[in-house]
């Protein structure tokens, strides 16, 4: 399959931190409800194998920065590397209620060893990387409070970050996985 020059770069810039060594993390995490049992927003819930995040950011040991987002491409969301800081997630002042400037130490560090990227219906979806011996999974979707229960969607607006693969695969995912493959990086084939 071919995929556009722009969606081939970003696979590029996902690629690129093979190899490199991840300091920390950090994002903007987003409530998974509104209404918490406590009253106000809730991020985190036992059941939910994931966190949900506006945005994030890998702190490289040479002081540069990997910043992840999502974009839209028509109707469906995919994941957008920026091989810098995004100064939205920078100013941590503005993030408050629903969403929440954070550190996610409880992603893993160290050495990039693998980065493997998928894209479905033309948008860049998942990028399974594997990060000082241990898996990390960034899925562009959602969590979508539904009354008394959150509901999964892929290629939505968020960033869904799994450290357990299995976990991504399991969850009841509201929309289909559409014809998901991998993308070459460093194609041998001309673009569309």
């Amino acid at each position: 399959m071919t995929y556009t020059e722009w969606v081939v770069e970003r696979a590029q810039d996902f690629d690129s931190l093979r190899g490199r060594r991840i300091d920390s993390w950090a994002g903007v995490k987003m409530a998974l409800r509104e209404d918490g049992p406590d009253g106000g927003p809730q991020f985190a819930d036992p059941a939910v194998p994931c966190l949900q995040l506006w945005g994030m950011q890998a702190h490289l040991d040479d002081g540069r920065t990997l910043s992840v987002l999502t974009y839209q491409d028509d109707d469906l969301f995919g994941l957008w590397p920026q091989r810098r800081p995004d100064p939205r997630l920078e100013n941590r002042e503005r993030w408050d209620g629903i969403y929440r400037w954070t550190a996610l130490s409880e992603l893993p560090t160290g050495l990039v060893e693998d980065v493997i990227v998928f894209a479905e219906e033309g948008v860049l979806a998942e990028v399974d990387l594997r990060v000082g011996g241990r898996p990390l999974v960034l899925v562009a979707g959602e969590l979508i409070e539904d009354w008394t229960r959150l509901v999964f969607n892929r290629l939505d607006e968020s960033v869904l970050v799994f450290t357990d693969p299995a976990a991504a695969e399991r969850v009841a995912w509201s929309t289909p996985q559409l014809g998901r493959a991998r993308i070459d990086p460093w194609p041998k084939v001309s673009f569309c």
